[in-house]
């Protein structure tokens, strides 16, 4: 009879090991939640990032980054965005392709002078397919509009697994009163490259990592002259390092074609709200405003004050009344995070009008 020979300590430890490590699959659980609040720090020595090495079972070790404060992700309900920003996006029974979860405040963009969008919030929708852009609300040029996609820009596929491929087009145009139109289209090839777990100065964490070719390309057409032209923006490569349950990338890094680095942060806070019952605790007064909000709580704790593109620009604390002085700001729309003794954190959108 054959003696089956005993499995070496080395081979169990081994199979062990490569257990514990298994790949994990992406979702959109995994996505942004309304009344979280997700914090990332900027890297500044750029230079020394390595976003070529990835493969199977790989460890990255970017826990040596030195950091600065930068963006703050505040995902809001649809319905909390200015109603003539929600046509598309709050209507599942007409538009259900747009309907979105959620909204993010985006950063203004402008074109030669010709075209203004301020105020952006930018609408997401995650299902069983994807992680999705279905389209924005800004004001055009001082009027509040809808943005409609006319193809849904779909940033990850889902499930997101190690191996997977995809390529997506996202594209709008929207036509401007006494000037013409304006437009987006965007280029996606994706690619999940990778798998393993990546160290942060935030902590460690099993993930993918997700590689996208980005290319947007911006068209303008003018009712004065009769003519329109299409103008490509510069390719950008985006790799992304995405855990289970954190809602944003853990480690996030751009280059140009090049392959330089150009940016790069990473997520070093990821708070959850505080019941929802208490929003009706907390009363912002007047909003709209032109010099001071004040505010009414039966809590007190903590504010801050950001611009859409995460930008902060002011703080302070608050207790059962208080008066905020905003006369220093420009005008336009800002997000409040007021953060309770208890640790619970409340978003509020102001606007103010000078």
């Amino acid at each position: 009879m054959t003696m089956l020979k005993p499995i070496s300590f080395v081979l169990l430890l081994t199979i062990l090991t490569v257990s514990f490590r298994a790949q994990i699959t992406v979702d959109g659980s995994d996505m942004p939640i309304v009344g979280h609040q997700y914090i990332s720090e900027s890297v500044i020595d750029l230079f020394t990032i390595d976003v070529i090495s990835t493969g199977s079972g790989y460890n990255w070790d970017f826990s040596w980054v030195f950091g600065m404060p930068g963006d703050t992700l505040n995902p809001v309900s649809v319905s909390s965005t200015p109603l003539a920003y929600q046509f598309f996006f709050n209507n599942p029974l007409l538009y259900p392709d747009h309907s979105a979860d959620y909204a993010i405040a985006s950063e203004d963009i402008g074109s030669s002078g010709v075209v203004s969008l301020s105020d952006r919030f930018e609408y997401f929708r995650d299902d069983a397919s994807g992680h999705k852009i279905t389209g924005s609300g800004a004001n055009l040029n001082g009027i509040p509009t809808s943005i409609q996609y006319d193809q849904i820009d779909v940033i990850y596929d889902f499930p997101m697994n190690f191996g997977n491929t995809h390529s997506s087009e996202g594209s709008y145009l929207i036509d401007i009163p006494t000037v013409g139109a304006y437009g987006q289209e965007f280029f996606r090839n994706k690619e999940v490259d990778g798998w393993g777990t990546v160290t942060t100065p935030y902590g460690s964490f099993d993930c993918l990592r997700v590689k996208t070719e980005l290319t947007i390309t911006d068209t303008l057409y003018l009712d004065t002259i009769g003519l329109g032209s299409s103008i490509p923006t510069a390719t950008n490569f985006i790799y992304d390092w995405i855990a289970k349950d954190e809602g944003i990338p853990v480690f996030t890094a751009t280059t140009n074609s090049l392959g330089i680095v150009t940016s790069a942060s990473y997520l070093n806070e990821h708070l959850t709200t505080i019941d929802p019952g208490v929003d009706h605790s907390v009363k912002l007064f007047p909003n709209p405003t032109s010099e001071a909000l004040f505010i009414e709580s039966d809590q007190s704790g903590s504010f801050s004050i950001y611009a859409l593109s995460g930008r902060l620009v002011s703080s302070g604390v608050f207790g059962a009344f208080s008066k905020v002085d905003l006369s220093l700001l420009e005008g336009g729309v800002y997000l409040m995070v007021m953060t309770a003794e208890n640790g619970g954190v409340l978003t509020k959108k102001i606007e103010i009008l000078h």
